[in-house]
Parts: structure tokens; C-alpha cells; sequence
């Protein structure tokens, strides 16, 4: 009796002790697990930057894995648990990448990561200038789009106006204005890039009608001069008016003038005397720095009726081209 309960006992010890020792058949079975990152998760369109993917894998029983990458955009550079993605071709949208990971036995783990390209802010900046900015319908401008990319990319221009003909080369354009109507118009460039980015600028152009015709030049009379009877000098009043006369010659270079004396009948030698009043007056006129050839003398006798009128200098303004 005692016997047989021994050998019941160490029969039931055995398999007690077997399973303490982590015999195959009471192990867990063999496992892989896979997370998948990337980073960075946001990335704009057409950066020249390289997306990292990585997986965090592990298997029970510690046997070497190996990895399968994959994905539905860009392009995957290495191999291994952590490799590299351009992105820069890629549409704006969501994307994934995938791993599948494997051991020796085949137990297998896949995962995925997912990463989102956005369209960038407009890197294109213009700005459009014109010469001239004012002008008359008949005349040409040019106008210029002075754009910039950050990107450095192909640049392309459109052009559009509401009014003339634009005749567009590149960045610049010329407009033909023939048959306008005085008013305002506006001249646009658009500008894109490879990547469908735009931006537009514009300039106006201002039609004006055509200044009146110049008003033909008039002969004036710039100053006169009253004698006193048998005098040929000149005072204080006759110099101010002269002064009158150095001015309008200093400020039109082009016109003469004409000094148109007279004397009357019954003073003391009337032509000599008109003759010393032309000269008086002539003498001034150079001792100003007026030049000769622009000072024109006339010396005549008034009649016996003329009065006061018979002792006036007229000293007359003839504008340049002017026959008189």
C-alpha cells in the first residue's frame, strides 16, 4: 500500500517539474508585432525636404527580422527598420507607407504610417510698372512685371488690358494706345509656375487729351518811355522800366527788341535828339550784358499835332521767327 502511493505521487511530480523547465509544448507561440512612424507627419508641396519612416518592431522570441517597405506616393530611398521618402513630386493630399516585417519562420507583422502633403503659401510675388504712366491715345508704353519665386522656378506671363493692344514679349509688354478715350486703363500680368501657383499685378495708364495748340507769339510793347523837351537822359523811373525789359530778355533768349524813338518838330535838333534817346536807352540795355545784335533802333520825327506823344521811346518786344 504505502508502496503504491509512492509511485502515484512521483508520477504526478514529473510533469509539475517539466513545466517549471519551460518544455516546448506549454511555451507561447512566436509573435511579431510592427508599429510605423514618419515624420515629419505635414509637409508642403514641393519641399526639398526627406520625410524619415521608421518601425518599431520585436519578436518573442528575439529572431532577426527583416523589412519590406512600400507605399502608394514618393519615392523610398534604404532599407531596413528605418529608411527615407521624397515627397517633393507629390500633389497635395494624403499618403501612406507601409512596412511588412518578417522573421526566419515566417511570422509576419505589417503596419502603416500615413503623412499629408499641403499646398504651400503662394511663394510668387510681383509687381507691375509702366512708363510713362500718362500719355496720349496714339502713343506706345511699356509695361513690366518684375516677379519673383522662391522656388526659382520657370516663370510664365499672360497679359490682359482693358483698353489698347498689348503686344505681350515675356515680362514685359507693349501697348499700343491709338483711338483711346482720355480716361483710365488698367494693364494685368499673371504670373505662374510649374506648380500652378499664381499671382497677378497691375498698372493703369492715364489718357489724357493733347494740350491746346501754343498761342502764336504777339509783339508787346515792354516799356515807354516820355522824354522831357530837349532831354535825352534817363531817370530813375525810365531805368525801372528798363529793368522790366532786362528781365523778359534774360528769360527768352530767342526774341529782340525794338527801340522806336522820337522827338518832336520844335525841339532843339529833333533828329539828333531822337537819335541820343535810342542810343541812351541802347547803352543801358548792353551795359547789362545784352548783346547788340538783339537791341533794333528806329529814329523818327513826330508830327506837330503829337504832343506828348512826339517825345515817347517804345521799346518793343519781337518774339523769336518774328518778322516785324
Amino acid at each position: 500500500m504505502q508502496l503504491t502511493t509512492a509511485i502515484t505521487a512521483l508520477a504526478l511530480l514529473v510533469p509539475t517539474r517539466l513545466l517549471a523547465a519551460g518544455w516546448p509544448w506549454n511555451k507561447p507561440p512566436d509573435q511579431v508585432t510592427a508599429n510605423c512612424l514618419v515624420e515629419p507627419a505635414q509637409v508642403e508641396q514641393g519641399a526639398a525636404v526627406r520625410l524619415r519612416a521608421r518601425v518599431e518592431a520585436a519578436d518573442t522570441r528575439k529572431h532577426k527580422l527583416a523589412y519590406v517597405w512600400s507605399g502608394n506616393g514618393g519615392q523610398i530611398f534604404g532599407t531596413g527598420a528605418e529608411v527615407e521618402l521624397d515627397a517633393s513630386r507629390l500633389n497635395p493630399g494624403v499618403y501612406s507607407v507601409a512596412a511588412g516585417v518578417q522573421d526566419a519562420y515566417k511570422n509576419r507583422a505589417d503596419c502603416v504610417a500615413h503623412f499629408q502633403v499641403q499646398l504651400p503659401a503662394n511663394p510668387l510675388t510681383a509687381r507691375c510698372t509702366i512708363e510713362p504712366g500718362e500719355a496720349e491715345a496714339g502713343t506706345t508704353v511699356r509695361v513690366k512685371a518684375e516677379a519673383a519665386d522662391q522656388r526659382g522656378q520657370t516663370l510664365r506671363y499672360r497679359w490682359f488690358t482693358n483698353g489698347g493692344v498689348l503686344l505681350p514679349e515675356g515680362a514685359e509688354a507693349a501697348l499700343q494706345t491709338a483711338g483711346l478715350a482720355p480716361g483710365q486703363y488698367s494693364i494685368t500680368s499673371r504670373v505662374d509656375d510649374e506648380w500652378g501657383h499664381a499671382t497677378d499685378c497691375s498698372a493703369t495708364l492715364r489718357i489724357i487729351l493733347p494740350p491746346p495748340p501754343p498761342i502764336p507769339p504777339e509783339l508787346a510793347i515792354l516799356a515807354q518811355i516820355i522824354f522831357p523837351r530837349n532831354g535825352a537822359q534817363l531817370g530813375a523811373s525810365e531805368r525801372q522800366q528798363l529793368q522790366k525789359v532786362l528781365e523778359r530778355m534774360q528769360q527768352d533768349s530767342g526774341g529782340i527788341v525794338s527801340i522806336e524813338s522820337y522827338a518832336a518838330p520844335d525841339e532843339i535838333s529833333p533828329q539828333k535828339l531822337a537819335e541820343a534817346r535810342a542810343e541812351a536807352v541802347k547803352h543801358l540795355l548792353m551795359e547789362q550784358g545784352v548783346s547788340e545784335s538783339r537791341v533794333h533802333t528806329t529814329v523818327g520825327l513826330g508830327g506837330r499835332l503829337g504832343g506828348v506823344r512826339n517825345r515817347t521811346l517804345d521799346v518793343i518786344w519781337i518774339p523769336e521767327g518774328m518778322e516785324y
